[in-house]
């Protein structure tokens, strides 16, 4: 199987897909970006974007979304008047690397002796005590769509993805998702709390994943600019491809047409 960008999970339900763009939305979880995104097969001139722009704001205002989010093609990198353009819109850019590592490699690593746990209705809050304070920076308001969508999950007994939080003298020290497919495992949500990093604790939860996994490849995304991914570099992780991206936030969700937008 070849592991490119479109085997990592995303949250948002596939509404519309052609040979120009998938769109993702979940009505549910409005403030989240990544399930409420528009990602490209092909690179959109800048009049396209345009268009494509005020069609995602509709959209977004439909469910209480304030932001706009688009993804560009794998391993195609904007040209710079693109990139300036956006930046005049007020968007962010962003890059994400794609990184995959043989699961026996994984399960080398060293261990300390902590427990790793997939979360259920006994954990959900140990689970979020972890990642609430993490979630925080991005609003009170996100955290808390954020925490409902977890404990929904968790009753419910999805599994799409599964939850896991890790425990030092139990104690709640890491957290993670696990989205695991017929070919690959996929790490997402990885978290230590601070005070716990460094000891060794993100690298004895990845051994453990390293067994979860048995003989698929685990994969994961990483910031570009992120320091953490010289860490999974050292550990064995293999760099795949990058990806582009481009987020406007705190746009008007009650705007008179293209007000918020400077086209």
């Amino acid at each position: 199987m070849e592991i490119q960008m479109k085997s990592i999970y995303t949250e948002g339900e596939i509404i519309e897909s052609n040979e120009r763009y998938t769109i993702y939305a979940k009505p549910s979880r409005p403030l989240a970006y990544d399930a409420n995104k528009w990602v490209y097969h092909q690179m959109p001139d800048q009049l396209t974007l345009k268009g494509d722009m005020l069609q995602q704001q509709v959209m977004h205002q439909k469910i209480g979304a304030a932001h706009l989010q688009f993804e560009f093609p794998e391993n195609v990198k904007p040209k710079p008047s693109m990139m300036q353009f956006l930046r005049a819109q007020g968007f962010q850019l962003g890059c994400l690397e794609l990184y995959v590592i043989e699961a026996n490699m994984l399960r080398q690593l060293k261990e300390k002796p902590i427990r790793m746990i997939r979360v259920t209705t006994n954990h959900v809050e140990d689970f979020l005590q972890v990642a609430t304070p993490l979630n925080l920076p991005y609003g009170d308001d996100y955290a808390a769509e954020f925490s409902d969508a977890v404990r929904k999950h968790v009753e419910l007994g999805e599994r799409t993805l599964d939850y896991y939080v890790a425990y030092l003298d139990d104690r709640p020290v890491g957290i993670l998702n696990l989205i695991e497919k017929e070919s690959t495992v996929e790490i997402d949500g990885f978290a230590i709390v601070e005070k716990y990093r460094g000891q060794g604790i993100g690298s004895s939860m990845q051994a453990k994943v390293g067994k979860i996994a048995g003989k698929r490849p685990v994969i994961l995304v990483a910031d570009a600019e992120d320091t953490a991914k010289e860490m999974y570099i050292k550990q064995g992780y293999t760099y795949v491809s990058f990806q582009y991206s481009a987020l406007k936030e705190h746009i008007d969700t009650h705007p008179s047409e293209s007000a918020s937008l400077h086209i």
